[in-house]
């Protein structure tokens, strides 16, 4: 599983409404502890999602007081949106 698959697979155990333990979600994604913490800092940071961590359910969670959080609908690596561009060329 890439990058982008399991940052849209977190955002839906996420999204759950209620604290989801690190272990839940590593085996839910079926990666380390690390990939988990690194890919949860990428949502926080990077894309700006609303990620509380509750330390009494030790869990994390979208905090359900932000505005409603989605993701990008696409995302395309160099190879990827060249291959797009050549194709509405030839089109």
């Amino acid at each position: 599983m890439n990058r982008s698959e399991r940052i849209y697979r977190l955002h839906a155990i996420l999204n759950t409404g209620r604290p989801v333990a690190l272990k839940r979600m590593q085996s839910e994604l079926e990666v380390s502890r690390a990939t988990i913490v690194r890919d949860l800092a990428y949502l926080r940071d990077f894309m700006g999602a609303p990620i509380i961590y509750d330390r009494e359910q030790n869990g994390h969670y979208y905090d359900p007081e932000a505005p409603s959080y989605e993701l990008p609908g696409f995302w395309f690596n160099a190879s990827e949106l060249y291959a797009l561009l050549a194709t509405e060329q030839l089109l």
